[in-house]
């Protein structure tokens, strides 16, 4: 990695750990009004990869979730939108983006370990075919996208399944024609090999740039029930469900920062997505 990548990545770092130490509230001021929604994308030991978090990581983050009663599942948190039912105070949803090949590896058992649900959010159209491994990796690919067999698999497991378009756009950077032929096809391509229908998205990239009031319709209007950015945040009882924030999760945190993250600590982050929409929108 250059030089350049690692100031960065330390900056980064600095930042998050900065905010979430300034915000921080003892843990006991939880509220049973908010909820979270936590995003992780892929696991392993990649060095310097925040959107890699070890194993080892998402073990002692979910073994905290379980110890806490912070669980909930995208059903629950859809009837707490709603305004249908309470949730635990601070409550938090797991998500994945992507559908990459270690959500089934390493993320499932883990979940299983410590009976805690999740939202696999997976971009239809890189599935894979078949369960044998491709013997190339692509240069732009990180890891190897799961096949059909296992998404089934992990759904079987009570990981719900949510959709992240069906190739990975942005939604509000392409006519909206387009975005409702993404949003379309994701929700037939999965009924077709699942047996079920996906109603939940998640919005490739998610940034302020990506999403828009007329895709937030588009979708309503294709079927979807809910939609989630990456803006940070906490979720209350009556927002919109078409515009839903994450807080997301890094690999390369200190640790003492994950229980304060689910205790509102990174929300204030908030702040830095919208300083960053000029350069989001620029793209």
């Amino acid at each position: 990695m250059s030089g350049i990548a690692r100031r960065r990545w330390i900056a980064k770092k600095v930042s998050r750990a900065a905010v979430a130490a300034a915000f921080s509230t003892p843990l006991a001021r939880g509220s049973h009004d908010v909820a979270r929604v936590l995003t992780y994308h892929r696991f392993g030991r990649i060095p310097l990869d925040p959107f890699c978090v070890p194993p080892f990581e998402f073990d002692s983050h979910i073994k905290y979730v379980a110890s806490q009663g912070l669980g909930a599942s995208l059903d629950e948190l859809e009837a707490f939108v709603r305004g249908d039912r309470a949730l635990t105070k601070d409550a938090v949803v797991i998500t994945s983006d992507d559908g990459f090949r270690s959500v089934w590896t390493n993320m499932l058992p883990i979940l299983r370990n410590y009976d805690v649900p999740a939202v696999a959010y997976v971009t239809p159209s890189l599935i894979r075919e078949t369960d044998a491994l491709p013997s190339h990796l692509p240069s732009d690919q990180p890891e190897h996208y799961m096949s059909w067999t296992e998404l089934g698999r992990l759904a079987e497991h009570g990981v719900a399944i949510g959709c992240h378009s069906f190739t990975h756009r942005s939604l509000a950077q392409m006519p909206l024609r387009e975005a409702r032929e993404q949003a379309e096809k994701a929700m037939e391509l999965f009924r077709a090999r699942l047996g079920r229908d996906v109603l939940s998205f998640a919005y490739p990239y998610g940034t302020r740039a990506d999403y828009s009031d007329e895709t937030a319709r588009m979708l309503r209007e294709v079927g979807y029930t809910t939609a989630f950015t990456s803006q940070h945040g906490p979720i209350r009882k009556g927002m919109d469900p078409m515009a839903l924030p994450r807080v997301k999760v890094e690999s390369g945190d200190p640790t003492w920062l994950f229980p304060r993250l689910c205790h509102g600590a990174m929300d204030a982050w908030r702040f830095v997505d919208q300083g960053l929409w000029r350069v989001q929108l620029s793209r």
